[in-house]
């Protein structure tokens, strides 16, 4: 069994790398295309989110099923059957995709969109674009499952971070030297994507154990039916809450508003990325505890999980609120961007913090089948939320608009986590509270807050840059300092050196 520490380590590096390349290059974008083209990036990252929602389940399921099945001789022969059966739905849903999206295209570009100085023809091409991008990408995540299942985290890892940098560098060169066009941007992304499908296929095949012969079978339908029907309703919800932002500010406000929320939303995605290979890592993990009703494992993996990723949380969102126009003028060099972006993005980064710590009690939801509280309480959220969006965004602008994502997991970290506490891990509930996150967030704070003091206004220089990173670090280190579990193990490390010395 490939060790944990490993996976997770692998997870990080490449999660990092791939959040790089998915910031990196963004004031080029918007330099060569225009605010309101780098607008239709928006369009199509939001496109390819709702996408989700038409994989009715299969990836979660194909993760928890691959996790469960592969450490029994006789279970894991069935894997390739339960790859070949998902894949006769997947790429026909695809092809679905490109073709639903080339349907509304016009409808999109001639009455949703308000386009001020691109016409409404170059809008309707390039969504239909944006449509095939989306498609060809969309398998990728089906694929990204099984291996995640599989724990190969460093094969997923490398092949992610090779078409991240594909994507996002490579297209570079064609906006400088063949088009400066959004078309051009938008036909790179669909090659990349394709190529990507394609790649991350074979890794999974390569990767899937010897056994039955790999046919389409019904009965892996009808068993994964239940599970997979929560894990579609829990994205359906998800997604909606996610992107109602970005769908509300496309509508009422103009195109190139949305492409100054896009800068925002693309910088806090890399909370994101910082989030996702924990998760990727313990809840394959917890499904194995669970299968064997491992009660003690899951305890103290839960809360070392939670221990290690709200450090790394509490210390970029604390630094990223206190120092948001800092971060956009050093990354863009555009203080009218900078001053722009920082209020909505501080908001941003307070919900996506907030969304991170809920991710693994999600995965332990998940590992026990249980999907109806997340349902539950996204649902309630979604109801609330559309009014209370369309209210904010005509009164507030983007910082309006930004103000869903917080209140959404505002509520949801307060309600959800009690609910779960009190029929998964009775009685840890504040362990989780008050020995996994509080201590990492009040430290975080109050460093990054005595960073804003004593630091002089930040200019455009190598030298701002590394006084940033330092006070980065420190609150990084401040932060995992102050986990108990953490703070045992490494006094435990300490102790051992000087014994060896």
């Amino acid at each position: 069994m490939p060790k944990l520490r490993t996976n997770i380590l692998t997870n990080y590096a490449g999660q990092a790398w791939i959040a790089l390349m998915n910031i990196a290059f963004i004031p080029v974008y918007v330099r060569i295309l225009g605010a309101e083209a780098f607008g239709l990036v928006g369009m199509m990252l939001s496109l390819q989110a709702i996408a989700l929602l038409l994989d009715f389940g299969m990836g979660g399921v194909l993760n928890r099923e691959i996790a469960r099945r592969s450490h029994l001789a006789e279970a894991s022969a069935t894997i390739g059957v339960l790859v070949r059966t998902f894949e006769w739905i997947i790429w026909p849903l695809a092809i679905a995709i490109a073709v639903l999206i080339s349907a509304v295209a016009p409808a999109l570009a001639n009455h949703w969109l308000h386009a001020e100085h691109l016409s409404s023809s170059t809008v309707d091409g390039a969504i239909r674009l944006i449509g095939v991008a989306v498609a060809m990408l969309w398998p990728t995540s089906f694929y990204s499952n099984g291996l995640s299942g599989l724990e190969r985290q460093p094969t997923l890892n490398a092949i992610a971070a090779t078409f991240a940098t594909l994507r996002s560098a490579g297209v570079i060169g064609i906006l400088y030297y063949v088009s400066p066009t959004i078309e051009a941007f938008l036909w790179w992304n669909v090659f990349v994507n394709g190529l990507n499908s394609l790649v991350v296929a074979v890794a999974l095949w390569r990767h899937v154990p010897r056994g039955d012969r790999p046919e389409f079978q019904r009965t892996e339908l009808s068993a994964a039916g239940r599970f997979a029907g929560g894990l579609v309703a829990i994205t359906a919800l998800a997604v909606a809450l996610s992107q109602l932002d970005r769908i509300v500010l496309s509508n009422r406000l103009p195109l190139a508003e949305l492409g100054y929320y896009t800068v925002a939303v693309s910088i806090v995605a890399g909370i994101g990325r910082m989030i996702q290979p924990m998760f990727n890592a313990i809840y394959p993990r917890f499904s194995r505890l669970v299968a064997v009703d491992d009660q003690s494992g899951l305890r103290t993996l839960y809360h070392l999980g939670n221990q290690c990723l709200a450090p790394l949380v509490a210390a970029t969102s604390c630094m990223l609120a206190v120092f948001a126009g800092d971060v956009v003028f050093l990354w863009t060099g555009d203080s009218g961007l900078a001053i722009r972006v920082a209020p909505p993005l501080m908001i941003l980064v307070a919900g996506t913090a907030l969304n991170g710590l809920l991710n693994l009690p999600y995965a332990l939801q998940l590992a026990n089948g249980w999907t109806r509280l997340t349902v539950m309480t996204n649902f309630v959220c979604l109801m609330l939320g559309v009014p209370f969006c369309i209210w904010a965004v005509d009164h507030y602008g983007l910082v309006g608009a930004a103000l869903l994502t917080f209140a959404v997991n505002f509520v949801n970290f307060f309600v959800n986590i009690p609910i779960m506490h009190s029929r998964l891990l009775k009685g840890e509930l504040s362990a989780f509270y008050l020995h996994d996150v509080l201590p990492a967030f009040v430290t975080a704070g109050l460093v990054a807050a005595l960073a804003r003091l004593a630091l002089s206004p930040l200019s455009r220089g190598l030298a701002s840059i590394i006084e940033l990173a330092v006070a980065g670090a420190a609150c990084l280190l401040a932060s995992a300092a102050s986990m108990p579990l953490l703070r045992g193990w490494g006094l435990g490390r300490l102790t051992s050196w000087r014994n060896a010395a």
